[in-house]
């Protein structure tokens, strides 16, 4: 009686310790996955509909491999500009100084990777106050638009404490030479930042019927979106498997 006693209590320990070290080897929920900026971040469709955008793809493939435990999308919105979110993260830390809650601050010192597009909305606005498209002009805008991404880069990672994942921009107009001057420009801003993991965009510009089916629509379909996330997902899964 004894010895079954003993035997039963012994099966348990054992059935325990089973159960911590297949947990505490085999739960690997632990990263966090945030994507801020515009339309492209929100995942806006060529149709103008709230879709599978490439974070949407990211964050099925953290999931898929059991490494996901949060996902944030809350900082995206289709007209959001460098400015407005610079100053969103500005508030939210005089917030951190009232002892006041503050959530895009929490969320990116918690965030393991973060993916972001922003500067496009800056880019229009800026030239839909000239009239006079010149090179000369275009390289001011520019100039302007990279002190302020800088200055957004900058404070974001005072919390945030990897590389961004940004995605650059795609002309749309094969016949407007000063767009896609002005898209290269903007994009050679992403690249020259030393925060910055730059995901390049040209397999969409180079196949718009495949990709962007909508010519009244700047916004890709799933297809689009995929090959931006794919890109993402090889760069993460490096990383992974390093660790």
């Amino acid at each position: 009686m004894r010895f079954s006693r003993k035997l039963k209590l012994l099966t348990l320990i054992i059935l325990s310790l089973s159960v911590f070290f297949v947990y505490k080897y085999t739960n690997h929920n632990n990263i966090n996955y945030t994507t801020l900026g515009d339309g492209l971040a929100k995942g806006i469709d060529c149709y103008g509909r709230i879709d599978y955008g490439y974070s949407d793809y990211i964050k099925d493939y953290l999931k898929d491999i059991n490494k996901l435990k949060n996902y944030s999308n809350e900082y995206t919105k289709e007209d959001m500009t460098i400015e407005q979110l610079h100053n969103t993260i500005l508030m939210a830390k005089k917030m951190d100084n009232d002892n006041t809650n503050s959530n895009i601050n929490q969320i990116l010192r918690d965030t393991d990777y973060l993916t972001m597009t922003i500067g496009l909305n800056d880019l229009l606005y800026k030239l839909s106050l000239t009239s006079d498209f010149t090179t000369e002009n275009l390289d001011i805008i520019i100039k302007e638009i990279e002190t302020s991404f800088n200055n957004l880069i900058e404070e974001i990672t005072k919390v945030y404490r990897n590389k961004i994942y940004i995605i650059g921009y795609y002309d749309v107009d094969s016949d407007n030479k000063f767009f896609k001057m002005a898209i290269q420009k903007l994009n050679k801003i992403y690249q020259n930042n030393e925060d910055v993991i730059y995901i390049s965009t040209y397999e969409i510009s180079q196949n718009k019927n495949i990709f962007l089916p909508n010519p009244n629509s700047y916004y890709p379909n799933y297809k689009g979106y995929q090959v931006l996330s794919n890109k993402i997902i090889d760069k993460i899964s490096k990383k992974l498997e390093k660790k």
